[in-house]
């Protein structure tokens, strides 16, 4: 409009105090473009709504100012759509989040959420006052609960390890899928670059810490309750399909619009209010914290979804919202400039829940897929024009879905770095902060960091979750609540509880449910069951589980079992005692540990490889079985009606059938050899009730073979690994009664384990000691050197065993006369070894093998095996792992009360039964000990004659740090009823949210 035409304007409209004149005013003064897609309602309907906009506009009018009459101008087409006859509630949420004023004292910092503070009256002085120094955000739905997961948040950066994780994940080069099991901490990691960046924080699914805007799981919900909404495509050779195809697209496109729009016009008033104050890096994580907690500016309600579900109401055309999204960014940009080489990082959290959502009502080229894919490309066609990054998180992004040939997903880097507790040291630093000063270096607390790290290694959320328990319990009774911890969620206590928890009060805990079992059983024999059973058996071997899994489905990280170590989702791990406790229980009381099954169901009829070491592993821990004791169940354990005493049902000659000996194997046992007195004795190898050491040492290297033949070593068995790692020769002596002594040599290959066509004579011929060691000659005259060298039963003093699955199908014609003595093995034989071991010794074995783990979690791989195929189906295994406490809660209150554990056996006489010895044949009794390098006679711990003595040191009790009341005895968590519960809500799985 030119100066003439806005004079006859002026005076055409000399006085515009009342509304309807200012409002024709203003329209007449608009461009003539402009003027055609706003009417002179519009004009009365912002006018109306802002008051201040109508006493600038009179202020410009009376002073003719044309440059502010320009800005006015533009600020009414900027916002024209926001006065939509629909959209007055929307107007009136933005109005009165500007009115209350909590924006700017969340900036400058005077307003912080409340700590999180122990309800309960019988904390002390000084455990309160620690717990107030922790300053832990409470929450907005369960108050009671401690969200760990916001502990120190915006630390990270100061850290340059983290800092590091977070510039690879919050990267300038790529978008990212960050991907690994629930409990990881990727939620952390996303918050915690979102500190550091400006962003968005949207999530999928609001979980039970509540932190997030509702505003985006709306799009995943309330899309199908569209009238044009198609939730099943027809085929694609329908005449309808691609109308329909095209109308759900459109329908999450504008949901996603919506969103964004909603977040864009809150973010906006709050970078107004930076603009006011100046900017600084502070303001990013200000920000951050208003999005995972929206009540924060608006206690009564979630601003953002709120302004969502009134800019959805309000019907919009396409248009408008393309026109909205446009001029909001115009604002935006007038006031804030992105600082420069930085991006705007747009977190979407737990896609998991996305990618099994409407699966059947969108295609593309490569077929049917989730609503996650559309709400991606919908973020990106919205949000392409801008500097912006997208990280895209959670445990199930279907890889599948995300691969393309016009390189569309390409710009996205798959990311697993999440990180996790492997490193004691490390684990420890962290609890400690935790824990009161004076109880973190008493006695029981050195016991329970000791124990956490035992027990609760491996994902964040274990460690986290237990420690809001213990923050809860104002620390009172804290090993007690450890497992009761664990038996919640595994399903078993341990056996060596209530050595800790003497002198405690009985407490329980009910805010989380057992793991379960989903993912278990013969429908998933193609991954889980078969991984799940080789991690027990390596815990039971080797005290620590398997960081090695299959890879190629990922179901492992999908059904929250595994999760991968490394950071580029890769490698993954089934490593955590918790989760390997709760999978053993089941496969125990399935029968999966029996040999027979074993052979029948995994080498026999599961389409996956058995991995030569598990098949060794487990042919280790049945051997030792066999030549142990008979055993003697606890009354603590043993379950009602079932016997005290189980005795060995079969010997350890009964584990093989030997052929071209001219007599029986005679009755034989286990031994290993130990130098005394420059002379090496012969001791017997058995599992005794309370010590339980590593059975296996795996020979990756020629030192390790070396030192396992010279017998510097406590393991009874040597895994010596092919360089392929598809066959794996286990070793070990057995001693006759007239005290001669042989090694035993088992090949297992991934061949012989996992199909029927065996040649027998190769398998045998293979195992000769020359052709074994034929690049290790050192090793050879170690073989000769065994005291009472027994000759008979082959070269070097060495019984050649086929370790083939299909031993019922070796004859003596598969073995000729020059190979012979040699066998296989008796496969009815070893089954009748499960019948000595109960469920109650089984699990105990177990839990022993885990707590004796003080050293960081390797998290090396062995060399890759080299797949053997099978049925044409088998798979190869591959050659190439923070914080969230958030729970539904029902908590006890504690009362005194004796020992429920005393009344089912006297722990005196349990300590009696676990200092019986058995005498051998001119032998000293060895018990398998904890796997270190040196052998009894090198070691710290005081001996006699084989026999470790262990000084016991008293743990002590809490109440010599934190005054409680104590009781005698420790009363079993499972036996003190409920007695105040928080919410009737049911208990938090950490297996999912």
């Amino acid at each position: 409009m030119d100066s003439l035409a806005k004079q006859e304007v002026f005076i055409k409209f000399p006085d515009i105090e009342k509304l309807a004149v200012a409002s024709s005013f203003l329209h007449a003064y608009l461009a003539p473009e402009v003027r055609e897609k706003l009417s002179v309602e519009i004009c009365a309907t912002i006018l109306a709504a802002e008051p201040t906009f109508h006493e600038k506009l009179k202020e410009a009018h009376r002073s003719q100012n044309s440059e502010e009459l320009e800005n006015l101008c533009i600020y009414l087409k900027q916002n024209a759509w926001r006065f939509h006859p629909h959209l007055q509630e929307m107007n009136r949420l933005i109005r009165t989040i500007y009115s209350d004023g909590r924006i700017a004292p969340i900036i400058r910092g005077e307003w912080k959420r409340p700590s999180w503070m122990s309800k309960s009256n019988d904390a002390h002085t000084e455990i309160t006052a620690h717990m107030e120094s922790l300053d832990i955000p409470v929450g907005t739905q369960n108050v009671a609960v401690p969200l760990i997961v916001l502990y120190e948040l915006g630390s990270f950066q100061h850290h340059a390890k983290l800092r590091r994780r977070l510039d690879r994940i919050f990267s300038s080069s790529n978008h990212t899928f960050l991907v690994n099991t629930s409990g990881t901490g990727k939620t952390r990691l996303l918050l915690e670059g979102l500190c550091f960046h400006w962003g968005f924080y949207l999530t999928c699914a609001i979980d039970a810490s509540s932190l997030g805007a509702a505003d985006f799981p709306s799009v995943l919900n309330d899309v199908n309750w569209d009238h044009s909404w198609t939730s099943c495509l027809p085929p694609i050779s329908d005449s309808n399909h691609p109308s329909l195809l095209q109308g759900n697209r459109r329908l999450v496109y504008r949901a996603v619009s919506e969103a964004l729009l909603a977040r864009f016009i809150v973010f906006k008033m709050f970078l107004e209010v930076c603009f006011k104050q100046g900017f600084c890096l502070e303001q990013r994580q200000h920000w951050l914290e208003l999005q995972i907690f929206p009540t924060n500016i608006t206690p009564s309600y979630d601003s953002f979804s709120m302004i969502k579900y009134e800019i959805t109401r309000a019907c919009l055309s396409d248009e408008e919202l393309d026109e909205a999204m446009l001029h909001l960014m115009e604002e935006i940009q007038s006031i804030w400039e992105m600082p420069g080489g930085d991006f705007f990082y747009i977190a979407v959290d737990e896609v998991n829940v996305a990618s099994r959502m409407h699966e059947e009502a969108f295609e593309d080229q490569r077929g049917r897929y989730p609503i996650l894919k559309e709400i991606l490309r919908s973020l990106r066609r919205r949000m392409g024009q801008l500097p912006v990054k997208f990280i895209v998180s959670g445990t199930i992004i279907p890889e599948d879905h995300f691969q393309s040939t016009i390189g569309e997903w390409d710009d996205f880097r798959w990311c697993s770095e999440t990180g996790s507790f492997n490193d004691p040291d490390e684990h420890r630093r962290y609890i400690t902060k935790f824990l009161p000063p004076k109880f973190a270096v008493s006695v029981p607390g050195q016991a329970l960091l000791d124990r956490m790290w035992q027990w609760l290694r491996g994902r964040h959320r274990y460690t986290a979750s237990f420690l809001a328990v213990l923050l809860y319990n104002n620390f009172h009774s804290p090993h007690t609540l450890l497992g009761n911890y664990i038996e919640n969620i595994t399903e078993y206590f341990p056996y060596d509880n209530e050595k800790y928890s003497e002198g405690e009060e009985g407490r329980y805990n009910d805010w989380y449910s057992p793991l379960g079992h989903r993912g278990l059983g013969l429908w998933s024999l193609n991954t889980i069951t078969v991984e799940m059973h080789r991690a027990a058996t390596s815990f039971l071997s080797t005290s620590t589980g398997c960081i090695d899994c299959l890879t190629e489905d990922r179901v492992l990280i999908t059904e929250d079992y595994g999760y991968f170590i490394d950071a580029d989702c890769v490698q993954i791990a089934l490593n955590e005692p918790m989760t390997v406790t709760s999978g053993a229980i089941w496969l125990k009381k399935n029968f999966y540990f029996g040999f027979a099954k074993f052979i029948r169901i995994f080498c026999k009829i599961s389409e996956v490889v058995v991995h030569p070491t598990h098949f060794a592993h487990f042919l280790a821990f049945w051997l030792t079985s066999i030549s142990g004791l008979s055993c003697e169940i606890p009354d603590t354990y043993r379950s009602f009606g079932s016997p005290k005493v189980i005795p060995n049902p079969c010997k350890i000659s009964d584990a093989f059938r030997i052929i071209g000996l001219p007599a029986a194997l005679p009755e034989v046992k286990l031994v290993t050899f130990t130098k005394i007195a420059q002379r090496f004795e012969a001791v017997d190898v058995h599992l005794r009730e309370d010590i339980y050491g590593n059975l296996v040492v795996m020979a990756n290297s020629t030192e390790d073979i070396l030192s396992w033949f010279k017998h510097e070593r406590n393991e009874p068995f040597c895994a010596l690994l092919s360089s392929s790692s598809n066959t794996v020769i286990l070793v070990f002596c057995l001693q006759r009664a007239d005290e001669q002594s042989f090694w035993v040599f088992v090949r297992i290959s991934s061949k012989s384990t996992n199909e029927e066509d065996i040649d027998f004579a190769q398998e045998i011929d293979d195992l000769h000691p020359t052709k074994v060691f034929h690049d290790q000659p050192d090793i050879l005259p170690l073989l000769s050197n065994l005291p009472n060298l027994c000759l008979e039963v082959g070269a070097f003093g060495v019984l050649r065993i086929s370790g083939s699955s299909w031993a019922e199908n070796a004859n003596e014609d598969n073995i000729p006369p020059e190979l012979r003595p040699a066998g296989v093995l008796n496969i009815d034989g070893l089954d009748e070894a499960e019948k000595g071991v109960p469920y109650e010794e089984f699990m105990r074995r177990l839990s022993q093998a885990i707590v004796q783990t003080k050293k960081k979690v390797e998290t090396a791989l062995p060399p890759p095996v080299v797949e053997d195929s099978k049925k044409g189906k088998k798979r190869g295994r591959s050659s190439t792992v923070l914080e969230d406490s958030a729970t539904t809660s029902a908590v006890a209150r504690t009362r005194k009360t004796k020992s429920a554990r005393s009344t089912r056996g006297d722990v005196s006489d349990r300590r009696a039964a676990s200092t019986r010895r058995t005498k051998s044949l001119k032998s000293t009794n060895v018990n398998v000990t904890t796997g270190s390098d040196n052998k009894p006679g090198r070691s710290n711990d005081r001996q006699v004659t084989g026999k470790i003595l262990r000084s016991r040191r008293s743990l002590g009790r809490i109440s010599d740090v934190t005054p409680g009341r104590v009781s005698t005895g420790v009363t079993r968590p499972d036996r003190v009823e409920p007695t105040a519960s928080m919410s009737s809500s049911t208990p938090y799985n950490l297996r999912k949210r």
